[in-house]
């Protein structure tokens, strides 16, 4: 349990570096609001996405931050999946991607479902997996399903809740 204080306690200050550094949050009420929402209720999500940033700058990737100021969300300059941006808590990688604001969703969905919002990503996942709900609306036609890939690619990720959601609001899923 020490341990996992540690590694929470160790991200936690990573995060913070990098929010100081970027000046994620903007001075005033707002600014106050989503630190202390980030470091609170989004605690788990924030964790993650300093992991997944540790990960990211691990691997070259490098922090615009300017696009962290503008934005609100530490902006990795390149995707870490192929064609595709990627949000973690506060964290997005692919800022060049024209996709910004259906990633500025999944920042959204993380603040807001808080402690929540990673399970329930994973638990919808898991049953639009195994029980494929989305085929009783999926549009066969425009994105056929021919595979295993497919399947993931065309069905699946897009029918999530969280990305359908992101999807009407910038974008459209993939084809």
């Amino acid at each position: 349990m020490v341990v996992g204080w540690v590694i929470a306690g160790l991200l936690g200050a990573f995060h913070g570096v990098w929010a100081w550094r970027t000046r994620l949050y903007p001075c005033g009420r707002r600014g106050v609001g989503l630190a202390v929402v980030d470091a609170t209720w989004s605690l788990p999500n924030t964790l993650a996405g300093a992991a997944f940033l540790a990960w990211a700058l691990a691997r070259g990737n490098r922090v615009d931050a300017a696009f962290s100021r503008h934005r609100g969300t530490l902006g990795l300059r390149d995707g870490v999946i192929k064609g595709f941006a990627t949000t973690v808590g506060p964290v997005q990688a692919g800022i060049a991607m024209g996709v910004d604001d259906h990633e500025a969703v999944h920042v959204l969905q993380a603040r807001l479902f808080g402690p929540f919002y990673l399970p329930l990503v994973v638990v919808n996942w898991v049953v639009a997996t195994v029980l494929p709900y989305w085929l009783l609306y999926h549009d066969r036609a425009a994105a056929p399903i021919t595979g295993v890939t497919t399947y993931f690619r065309r069905g699946v990720y897009p029918h999530c809740w969280h990305e359908e959601w992101a999807y009407r609001r910038q974008g459209s899923p993939p084809r």
